[in-house]
């Protein structure tokens, strides 16, 4: 049985998808536009939580800028690389985002967007982690913020390993 706040969720996240998917639509670029590489990790384990993730990788992919991988992992704690283990890509990312398993919780507020250094992207990925961003921002309203490597040191961190290991 399907409680109220469950069935409120879903209709709040059948809005958000049309509302977003509209303004994603309109900042499409009538000219053909090199994908940006993209890679969703999912830590996350509540029904909400996954429901969250997944229509943001819906809106994304719906935008046609992005050629999106996905990997649904499971770790101990919000803290420890998602990744380790795992062989990186022949192509590296340009951009992995990273949905904590602490969102579950409230332990954690951040939803980590990983790139190389911002400047040094080439303008299509800088447009995309703003788009990302915004995305991110209006799906995750009041449970968590999106967050690049000029904003905190942990996507920062990851960053410096991820370009090391070939996963950027």
């Amino acid at each position: 049985m399907m409680t109220k706040k469950v069935i409120a969720l879903i209709a709040v996240a059948a809005l958000l998808l049309g509302g977003v998917t509209a303004v994603a639509q309109s900042a499409r670029v009538s000219r053909p536009t090199p994908a940006v590489r993209l890679l969703i990790v999912d830590e996350t384990k509540t029904f909400t939580s996954s429901m969250r993730v997944g229509i943001t990788a819906n809106i994304v992919r719906k935008m046609g800028l992005f050629a999106i991988s996905a990997d649904m992992v499971d770790v101990s704690s919000s803290y420890v690389d998602p990744l380790a283990g795992k062989t990186p890509p022949a192509q590296p990312y340009d951009i992995v985002i990273i949905f904590p398993r602490g969102l579950d919780n409230g332990s954690v507020h951040q939803i980590w967007v990983i790139t190389r250094d911002l400047a040094a992207l080439p303008p299509q990925a800088q447009a995309a982690v703003t788009l990302l961003e915004t995305v991110i921002n209006k799906v995750f309203a009041g449970v968590g913020t999106a967050t690049d490597v000029n904003a905190d040191l942990f996507p920062g961190l990851f960053s410096a390993l991820y370009v090391r290991e070939g996963w950027l």
